[in-house]
């Protein structure tokens, strides 16, 4: 009997520890200088709903050997930098890795690195699920080799890019074909990924240009080869796609490129998008449930008004209540309402300027504020402060007040203030404390720059139009409140 219950409680234990998994990632690099170095490795599993699928660590590394151990259920994106250099790029930035791995990445002298990275051919890859990596590597060899031979993308005509993307996806389908020994599902994530990889900057193309050759050679060269045939496979978009079968939805929905202003059309044309997922992906309710949970979410976090509130009532009605992301989406358009909703005090924040005043929303009270968050090194922000300082000019006489609040620490603070917020409005910062300052969590900002109205009496407004592109209307808006 004691030998019975012994048995048993042995391999539930096995059992429970094999669960649990632990997948080994080894590095090893030259260190024949005082250089110290640093293993930095981000784990995404985008199988668990959005926004909660992040693993991140560091180690220093000693005698040029390092390693992770990491818990897995799923098979996942791994990151990794030494120093800030990826160790997989040039090549990809990111490499498939399943649970029970125990992979060795031999590196060359981090001299050897480029600029961004170590590059994936450069890096020899074994253990017990290499032959999956080292597929992406042989892939990428030959893609390399087709890169090479293109001229300075500048120059290129689109009928060129279509042509060279064409032989690059050509490639990958051969390899594809032709490899046994990765297991399928495992072969369509690394495709999916080079494709996604391959095909940004010609989505990105397509979708600026004016040229009506665009539909004849999207035709023939993506949707007559079924380019976007893998993203369409079950377990595929959470992984890679995310960005490219949009692209691909809205350039075979509209003929006339820039007339619909494709390349911002999820931005502009909130609810419409929505729409399109909807009409396109009826017989994919996994890629289209993912994808509007993927649009309220980023619609959501960069702005909350009249639009916000019509998309997600449509989200309600289209989506699967029992898709992983439902209560995600709805718990954060809740919680969103209750801070930004129109009439909600503003959060009674209290933050340096330059010369360490403090600044409190009291302050202001009498004056609507026109309030611009951003960091240093935002090319948005960048954009908006000519805009911004045209209309402070404009309305220098009016009961307004501009407050620029940058998040970042005090010297990158001070050296962007006239390069990425108007050098005319009030500065402060968040003490260099970015996302931890009790103001930034509470307000949970994700994207930069974003503008909040405050009426005069300290609650906030309905969301104002985009100053960039409607600046009238953003001034007669201010107006309003005055």
């Amino acid at each position: 009997m004691k030998n019975t219950i012994l048995t048993l409680v042995i391999s539930l234990y096995s059992i429970f520890a094999f669960s649990q998994g632990n997948t080994k990632i080894t590095i090893n690099i030259p260190q024949t200088d005082t250089t110290k170095l640093k293993a930095t490795i981000f784990v995404l599993d985008p199988t668990q709903t959005i926004g909660s699928e992040k693993y991140q660590d560091t180690v220093q590394i000693k005698n040029g050997h390092c390693q992770f151990t990491v818990n897995m259920k799923n098979p996942s994106l791994v990151y990794m930098t030494i120093n800030h250099k990826y160790v997989t790029f040039p090549g990809t930035y990111g490499v498939i890795v399943e649970p029970f791995d125990n992979l060795v990445f031999d590196l060359p002298d981090i001299k050897e690195a480029s600029y961004f990275g170590f590059g994936i051919l450069n890096t020899k890859v074994s253990g017990k699920g290499s032959e999956k990596i080292n597929f992406t590597k042989n892939i990428l060899h030959k893609v390399f080799d087709i890169y090479k031979t293109d001229p300075p993308t500048p120059s290129q005509s689109l009928t060129y890019t279509y042509k060279t993307t064409d032989r690059k996806l050509t490639v990958i389908d051969s390899l594809y074909r032709l490899n046994k020994t990765v297991p399928g599902h495992i072969k369509d994530l690394v495709k999916a990924l080079l494709y996604a990889e391959i095909m940004v900057a010609l989505n990105r193309e397509s979708l600026r240009c004016e040229d009506d050759s665009v539909k004849i050679l999207f035709d023939k060269y993506i949707v007559n080869k079924k380019r976007i045939e893998v993203f369409l496979k079950k377990g595929i978009i959470q992984y890679s796609g995310a960005g490219t079968l949009p692209s691909y939805l809205i350039l075979t929905e509209y003929s006339a490129p820039t007339k619909t202003n494709n390349e911002f059309f999820r931005e502009t044309n909130q609810l419409k998008y929505a729409q399109l997922l909807v009409k396109r992906l009826k017989k994919f309710p996994e890629i289209r449930d993912y994808l509007l949970s993927d649009h309220l979410i980023s619609s959501i976090r960069n702005s909350f008004d009249s639009t916000t509130i019509k998309l997600f009532e449509y989200y309600c009605i289209e989506a699967d209540f029992n898709n992983p992301n439902f209560i995600t989406v709805t718990n954060l358009y809740v919680d969103t309402e209750k801070k930004f909703a129109v009439g909600k005090p503003f959060y009674n924040f209290s933050l340096p300027d330059s010369t360490g005043k403090l600044h409190t929303l009291s302050d202001f009270k009498g004056k609507v504020l026109v309030i611009d968050f951003w960091y240093n090194g935002c090319s948005g922000c960048k954009l908006t402060v000519p805009v911004l300082e045209e209309i402070e000019k404009e309305m220098v006489s009016e009961n307004v007040q501009f407050l620029s609040i940058g998040i970042d620490k005090k010297d990158l603070w001070l050296e962007g203030i006239g390069k990425y917020s108007s050098a005319s409005s009030l500065q402060l910062y968040t003490e260099g404390r970015s996302k931890e300052h009790p103001m930034m969590k509470y307000l949970n900002i994700y994207a930069y720059p974003r503008l909040i109205v405050v009426d005069k009496n300290g609650n906030i407004a309905s969301a104002p139009p985009e100053p960039r592109t409607k600046k009238e209307d953003f001034v007669n808006f201010v107006k309003t409140l005055l």
